[in-house]
């Protein structure tokens, strides 16, 4: 997925993208239309994260495929006075432009006890937090460059950005190359709290609530020198944890999803203009399947392939306290599916390490060519509570890379037995039939059926471990606009995704 904005192409190539809606009043020909129960857009592909477009499973099984760790994690590391640890309560991003790998990440002040931090003519908590930027070359080795902008300590030669005013929290930032104003091309919302000022509670710092505290947005010509809104905060409502925020071609609105004060659980606001937004909506919560006391703690969301994707960071609140991450879609925003049975996606590495208590995604998904690069943080130790107190982390919060082939999140598998998916009916897009899929130890085949159910077409066999593979029939296959089924045969095979390519 290319996650940068813009609104023309991704309209094109992702707009109703495997989007569970009749078609009936949009073709001619009533007697072909009323047979189509999805739509298949033409260079979108299809995944398997719920069960839209599927007629039919026979011994076939959905796989949660974990992604894999890079070999150097962690890769950003708190190196600097200003960074008592790197979290991303932030945005990762290639831009195409710069050919740059970009982050936003969340830092804070080390060892200042109870000394107060100004900064940008303000008086901040000790432990105040702080958006910080980093950028790579090839996603692995990082710089932190010296913007200049924030002075810490009087100093400004420093990878500190000029967002909050008071305490910014969870920033997420989105290009939007698309809008007619080159200086609101780059656009971000945070939460800033403690307006009300701090004082000592218990021995420590305790930032207080205030009137400019909720979820507040900025604008940026570079993505790096950024202007507050004056009419912060554009929503009066409690997010602490990380913000995501997004465009939906489908809507034509950008989509926020935070706490936005309903506790931990997935909420939902909208907005036409990025500053009027609406009332949020509570949209995703645990339930008794979960377990007693289980959380949703934050979620890295993004669109992909035309749906929406969730990374949950899963909270045992009642149980051993930590946090990994599963994984939730949606072709709405609204109505939400957890992916795979609740599977974990991504698992706590060991006790000791960096890693071994809670782990939080970024929002943004990078493809780069078949591979997606996905960035997390990491935190040694549970989150604490009533039960786990003075808990002593060995590591700081560190930022490590995920790496997960292409469309992989989920698969279709069978095994040496063989099974077969059977789609619903949809209307033939333009283009070749391609899959992406592993069969390298068994074999994979494809039979197009008419709306009627009747054979029409066979490939032939495919042995082989294949990223992109196009599909060769032994026969015509229909006309674009008609009607038509799959049915993927699959012995010893995982089955990722297919699509028509243009």
């Amino acid at each position: 997925m290319q996650p940068s904005l813009n609104r023309r192409s991704f309209l094109q190539s992702s707009f109703a993208a495997a989007t569970l809606a009749a078609v009936r009043t949009s073709r001619a020909d009533d007697a072909i239309s009323d047979r189509v129960s999805f739509a298949v857009e033409s260079d979108v592909r299809q995944l398997f994260l719920d069960d839209v477009g599927i007629a039919k499973l026979d011994r076939v099984h959905r796989t949660v495929n974990p992604p894999q760790r890079h070999p150097d994690n962690p890769l950003i590391v708190p190196d600097t006075p200003w960074e008592r640890g790197c979290q991303v309560y932030g945005t990762a991003y290639f831009d195409e432009e710069a050919d740059l790998f970009k982050l936003w990440y969340l830092t804070g002040p080390k060892d200042r006890g109870l000394k107060p931090l100004p900064l940008d003519g303000y008086e901040r908590a000790p432990h105040t937090t702080m958006a910080a930027y980093a950028e790579s070359k090839d996603g692995v080795h990082w710089v932190k460059p010296k913007l200049g902008i924030l002075p810490y300590d009087g100093d400004t030669q420093n990878n500190l950005l000029g967002v909050g005013k008071h305490n910014c929290e969870g920033i997420s930032v989105l290009h939007d190359r698309d809008d007619p104003d080159p200086a609101r091309r780059w656009k971000c919302v945070y939460w800033d709290h403690g307006s009300g000022g701090w004082e000592v509670r218990n021995g420590g710092p305790f930032c207080m609530a205030g009137p400019e505290d909720g979820w507040h947005v900025a604008f940026s010509p570079d993505g790096i020198h950024w202007t507050r809104h004056a009419g912060n905060p554009v929503i009066k409502a409690y997010c602490d944890t990380n913000q995501n925020v997004l465009y939906d071609p489908r809507l034509g609105k950008y989509v926020g999803f935070s706490r936005f004060g309903f506790g931990r659980k997935l909420a939902r606001a909208e907005s036409d203009d990025f500053l009027h937004w609406s009332e949020p909506q509570l949209v995703l919560a645990c339930d008794e399947a979960d377990g007693p006391g289980t959380q949703i703690y934050g979620a890295g969301v993004d669109m992909y392939e035309g749906v929406y994707l969730a990374m949950l960071w899963i909270y045992r609140e009642g149980g051993d306290g930590k946090i990994d991450t599963q994984l939730a879609t949606s072709r709405d925003g609204v109505n939400w599916t957890r992916v795979g049975d609740r599977a974990t996606w991504l698992s706590l590495g060991d006790d000791d390490s960096w890693e071994g208590g809670m782990i939080r995604s970024v929002e943004r998904i990078i493809r780069r060519g078949d591979q997606l690069f996905i960035y997390y943080c990491g935190v040694h130790g549970p989150h604490g509570g009533p039960t786990r107190k003075n808990i002593v982390r060995k590591h700081p919060v560190q930022i490590g890379l995920l790496n997960q082939r292409r469309d992989s999140f989920v698969s279709l598998d069978a095994g040496a037995n063989g099974g077969s998916v059977t789609t619903e009916v949809f209307a033939r897009p333009e283009g070749r039939l391609h899959i992406n899929a592993d069969a390298s130890r068994g074999e994979l085949r494809v039979s197009v059926l008419s709306a009627t159910g009747q054979t029409i077409a066979r490939s032939t066999p495919i042995a082989a471990n294949t990223l992109e593979q196009a599909v060769s029939f032994d026969d015509e296959l229909p006309t674009a606009s008609q009607p038509m089924s799959l049915v993927f045969e699959l012995k010893n095979c995982k089955l990722f995704s297919y699509w028509f390519k243009a």
